[in-house]
């Protein structure tokens, strides 16, 4: 028996504008009446009597692509429907927000940050595998479960790939634009294969180390479009130094292979990324960073025996550390330096365990 195509009504209310994207969509918090939960709704304006609109079907392309990439790290889809205005999409409501959000807070451990990697990034090749590339992997689209679970989202400029493994992007966001962009967007050929996606995890994961303060200054610093560039194609932007004195050398060098200028030479696959980083171990792991007024740097850790480690650096390199365990407090002499070095610093963050 052939069942006809049946319409059901869909009832939510709209309590929360959370942002926009485009200037035809926007995202609210919604409460749907039916089921008596929170959700996402993603609006996006459409209206059945607009000659310009070819196929209602291209509005419902994101949804697909995340219905497609079912995944415990990725964003789940509730549901897709429409009136005679809007189309909605409809995802879970997350009260952790976003990576960048968790950002926009505090720095994070070194653990934390492999921790959130390897999950988002099993989301990721999860995407791969049903030959479907990101294009816009980004602080901002990794969400954090109810669970603290690192989730991708937004599929808005996602694309199929082709037999060749490549796939057009249409627009991407410039601060994470790896450097074959540029040739490619010169030569009028805007079609790039998975490691596209690599090269923004690589840029993600490098905010999670440093810091948005951090990527945004380098950013504000280089002035023009001309400066950004050049040192994008030269890889010094984001600059490689910069990384705090608690990121262990092996994280490092995984972000920076993410980065590298040359797509050849990244990793090939989220799974690549998530082997070279799941079984990173190190003293520096679970330190907690943080810069305080006038640019003063702070470290702190509780050990194995639940003693408190600190150390304080002043701008002009003076250092204050400290211990202190259940019963008292006192100064590490050694540590407690005029002007200490990068190296004393690497010595006293790697020596606690």
């Amino acid at each position: 028996m052939i069942y006809p195509c049946q319409k059901a009504i869909v009832s939510f209310q709209k309590t929360k504008e959370i942002g926009a994207e485009g200037k035809n969509s926007k995202v609210y918090i919604a409460h749907d009446k039916n089921i008596d939960g929170e959700l996402v709704i993603k609006e996006i304006e459409y209206r059945k009597d607009d000659k310009t609109i070819v196929d209602i079907n291209d509005f419902y392309d994101e949804a697909r692509k995340l219905f497609k990439s079912s995944h415990p790290n990725v964003v789940q889809l509730y549901y897709a429907c429409e009136d005679d205005r809007n189309i909605y999409i409809a995802m879970p409501f997350y009260k952790n927000g976003t990576i960048k959000s968790l950002l926009a807070k505090r720095y994070l451990t070194s653990r934390e940050v492999i921790k959130y990697a390897v999950e988002f990034l099993s989301g990721l090749h999860n995407i791969h595998s049903k030959g479907l590339i990101h294009f816009d992997i980004k602080p901002d689209n990794i969400m954090l479960s109810n669970r603290n679970e690192a989730m991708v989202s937004d599929f808005g400029l996602t694309q199929l790939v082709n037999d060749d493994g490549l796939a057009w992007v249409s627009s991407v966001y410039t601060r994470i634009i790896p450097p074959e962009f540029i040739d490619g967007y010169s030569k009028g050929d805007l079609s790039f294969d998975r490691t596209f996606d690599i090269y923004q995890v690589g840029i993600t994961l490098y905010r999670m180390c440093c810091g948005d303060t951090e990527f945004y200054k380098q950013w504000d610093m280089l002035g023009s479009q001309d400066n950004f560039i050049k040192s994008l194609k030269k890889g010094t932007f984001p600059d490689r130094t910069k990384y705090p004195l608690h990121i262990p050398e092996k994280l490092k060098k995984v972000v920076n292979k993410c980065m590298h200028i040359d797509s050849t030479k990244r990793f090939q696959s989220a799974l690549d990324v998530i082997n070279a980083i799941a079984d990173i171990d190190s003293n520096l792991l679970d330190w907690e960073y943080e810069i305080g007024s006038v640019d003063i740097k702070r470290w702190k850790k509780t050990d194995k025996k639940g003693n408190l480690y600190a150390l304080e650096v002043s701008t002009d390199g003076k250092s204050t550390a400290m211990k202190t365990t259940p019963n008292s407090s006192q100064r590490i002499t050694d540590f407690c330096i005029k002007n200490i070095s990068d190296e004393d610093i690497g010595s006293f963050l790697d020596g606690i365990d």
